[in-house]
């Protein structure tokens, strides 16, 4: 090697036009030591031109449409990196021109290569028939029904991403990482218990697993263990991995109603201690009067705040919204639970609606705002008790998680929600 590179001003490739098949192979081994070279330096653009060469002398170079694939994946230049990787198959498929040296891929490596560069691309069919090709090739590489259990898992296709992970489980007893994706499938399942079984034990064979972490601490809150899911996220946010501990703090920090406001009420008062006439809170709504009825009907507003950010729809869909007297230790009881003769022998008690009238939602304070309508009686005598009128929700916020049921109700009777 020594002497063809001092030959021709040291330029190798000066030499091609006196090229023997040994002269060109040892031609492409020097372009790949130059390609080698532009890699460590992060040059990959050089590299791959250096690979390019390497090739128009070896064209069946293993190697070249390796590193070529691999370059051109980390690029997301995933159409070059599924052509450089079928070469790569091709090559290692024929046993004519297969490089069975020890720092290449062999055959079954080289369908994971590519079934990788088809996942990466999205097609999943593709990647799907070359990961079963890999282990039906080398039954005892845990890599290719791993990769395909995780490509399973995020294709929501769980049982079959469970059957390929325990296959995997049985080759590799001792690996974490395959004890952590089953955990990751049981929390998709919602398989609590199971996912707390396989992800302890993924972080006692492979400690620093930052996302078994993420999904530990998932399985523990679903499963109501408050204190184990919070030493998860402090384990998060000792660690380097901020994207999964600020996941997982949005886990954790529940989505529930925070507060009830009466700004802009339209005068509706809401401390008032028990009795209220409605005729006290608006004109649009007159005592009884002489000689004739006393109709009236008035729409009044009230703001309720939330911990986190809400989905649109949801808050703004009456449906998901409903009123009600208070009947409870946390809301108070509606007057008092006092019988209506007591309130006042010749006033009645007004009808509450069912659901505001309208929502709106502002999603910069994440405040929403119920419009809702009292209406007067015939005799102009109606009454209520604003501090224990319930108000409820029973949507979901912007991640798509129902609220938190014990933070799903309020009134001004209870400052906090319940």
């Amino acid at each position: 090697m020594a002497d063809f590179v001092s030959g021709a001003n040291n330029d190798p490739f000066a030499v091609t036009g006196q090229d023997t098949t040994g002269t060109r192979k040892q031609i492409a081994q020097y372009a790949i030591m130059q390609a080698a070279a532009y890699m460590q330096n992060n040059q990959n653009d050089q590299a791959i031109g250096a690979f390019k060469k390497a090739l128009a002398f070896d064209p069946q170079s293993a190697t070249a449409y390796n590193y070529m694939g691999q370059i051109y994946l980390s690029q997301g230049k995933n159409a070059d990196a599924i052509k450089a990787y079928q070469q790569l198959v091709r090559i290692q498929s024929n046993l004519s021109l297969a490089d069975t040296s020890s720092n290449t891929p062999t055959q079954a490596d080289a369908h994971v290569s590519l079934g990788n560069a088809y996942l990466q691309d999205k097609q999943y069919t593709a990647s799907e028939k070359e990961f079963k090709t890999a282990a039906k090739l080398d039954p005892s590489n845990p890599l290719p029904p791993y990769t395909l259990g995780l490509q399973y898992a995020n294709t929501n296709r769980l049982s079959e991403a469970e059957t390929q992970l325990l296959k995997v489980k049985k080759i590799s007893p001792n690996d974490g990482n395959v004890f952590y994706a089953l955990g990751m499938v049981y929390n998709k399942q919602g398989r609590y218990d199971d996912a707390v079984t396989s992800l302890e034990k993924s972080l006692t064979l492979k400690k620093g697993l930052t996302a078994a972490n993420y999904e530990l601490g998932v399985a523990y809150d679903a499963l109501g263990r408050t204190a184990d899911a919070q030493n998860q996220l402090s384990i998060l946010q000792s660690s380097s991995d901020t994207t999964n501990a600020q996941n997982l703090k949005t886990i954790l920090t529940k989505t529930g109603i925070s507060y009830m406001g009466t700004k802009n009420s339209g005068g509706f008062v809401f401390n008032a201690d028990a009795t209220v006439e409605l005729s006290f809170l608006d004109s649009a709504l007159p005592a009884a009067q002489p000689l004739h009825q006393a109709f009236g009907s008035k729409a009044f507003s009230i703001t309720i705040g939330f911990t986190n950010d809400m989905d649109q729809a949801s808050v703004t869909n009456t449906n998901n919204w409903s009123i009600s007297r208070a009947n409870s230790g946390a809301a108070g009881f509606y007057n008092y639970t006092r019988p209506r003769f007591m309130v006042s022998p010749t006033w009645t008690t007004a009808a509450l609606p069912d659901a505001p009238e309208s929502v709106t939602y502002n999603s910069t304070t994440r405040e929403a705002t119920l419009t809702f309508r009292l209406n007067q009686n015939s005799s102009g005598t109606a009454v209520i008790d604003p501090k224990h009128i319930v108000f409820s929700f029973s949507g979901k916020d912007a991640l798509g998680r129902a609220i938190d049921t014990s933070a799903d109700q309020i009134d001004l009777n209870n400052s906090a929600p319940f």
